[in-house]
């Protein structure tokens, strides 16, 4: 069973140097600090089977959006006017019947990372602004059960 993550953005998507230097580190200090964020151009075959699911032109292949990078990436990288969209499937051999049953009945989540809010199926959240990377790392933000859209505005 092998998960795939797709993410999609307003602009070309671009790894900062900061992200790209930590991805490329050899040595850790602690088991919890072996992590990465990697963003690749979707193949062919997979914008295929993916469309329907984007708002967005740009479409990747992503791995590590779970992660205090992608958090950093949000927090620190994302500008005003910036939308990205993330989708997840926890099988790609799958992928059809997860599409099929997403579109069908789909659970969308909106953060917004200006106005620091998040938004599901279950209600309207305000974050803390001073903590609120803290508080989304709890939350459920990436599902194969509709498209995460984060914002900033």
């Amino acid at each position: 069973m092998t998960e795939i993550t797709f993410l999609a953005s307003s602009k070309p998507f671009k790894i900062p140097t900061e992200i790209q230097e930590y991805n490329q580190r050899t040595v850790f200090a602690t088991e919890e600090d072996f992590m990465f964020f990697t963003v690749h151009e979707a193949v062919d075959s997979w914008l295929q089977e993916i469309q329907g699911v984007f708002s967005l032109p740009y479409i990747y292949e992503a791995e590590g959006i779970g992660n205090r990078l992608f958090l950093k990436y949000i927090e620190e990288y994302m500008e005003i006017g910036d939308v990205l969209e993330v989708y997840h499937v926890p099988n790609q051999h799958a992928f059809l019947r997860y599409k099929e049953k997403m579109q069908s009945n789909p659970e969308p989540i909106e953060v917004n990372t200006g106005t620091y809010t998040y938004r599901d199926s279950s209600g309207f959240y305000q974050l803390n602004p001073k903590k609120w990377v803290e508080e989304l790392s709890h939350r459920n933000f990436i599902t194969e059960h509709g498209v995460t859209t984060f914002v900033k505005y």
